[in-house]
């Protein structure tokens, strides 16, 4: 469906800082939460939100390049140290790589292999394969020309920084 209620992301930057980037598709923002801890829980510290004219209804993120040093910890939501990440814009199906300071680097609009729009299709989701080289997005609601199909998963080329 279409008009499904926004979702968000969440993806974890380890080190120097631990910072969650969370989206806020309503507000048109990604909040950098740093979290602090003792060892044994995990407190908020710092929180600063990344405004930027490229954010239009962010509903996910995913690390440019993921964390793949630790598999006991990290997934394929945290990102290599100093790495950038993409955000999915459910409003205008486009794609922003941005830095952790919110720097945009490049826009991309998402279109089918054909070259056609995503019509009522809506971006929903976000991954990144883990050498870094593909990037795959959910879309829901009906694709342009694709007859009664609902809903698709693309795969689509990672864009260099």
């Amino acid at each position: 469906n279409c008009n499904a209620s926004p979702r968000l992301g969440v993806i974890l930057n380890y080190t120097p800082v631990r910072t969650l980037f969370v989206s806020e598709p309503l507000r048109n923002t990604i909040a950098a939460i740093d979290l602090i801890d003792d060892g044994v829980i995990f407190r908020v510290g710092a929180i600063r939100r990344i405004h930027s004219e490229a954010l239009n209804e962010p509903i996910d993120m995913a690390p440019a390049e993921i964390e793949t040093e630790n598999p006991n910890w990290a997934s394929n939501t945290t990102l290599e140290e100093g790495a950038d990440f993409y955000v999915a814009n459910r409003r205008d199906n486009t794609i922003v790589r941005m830095r952790q300071d919110g720097t945009v680097v490049a826009v991309r609009r998402v279109r089918l292999a054909n070259g056609r729009s995503l019509g009522n299709g809506r971006l929903n989701g976000i991954a990144v394969s883990p050498d870094g080289s593909k990037i795959w997005v959910t879309v829901t609601g009906h694709l342009a020309g694709q007859g009664n199909l609902s809903g698709a998963v693309l795969e689509l080329p990672a864009f260099p920084e």
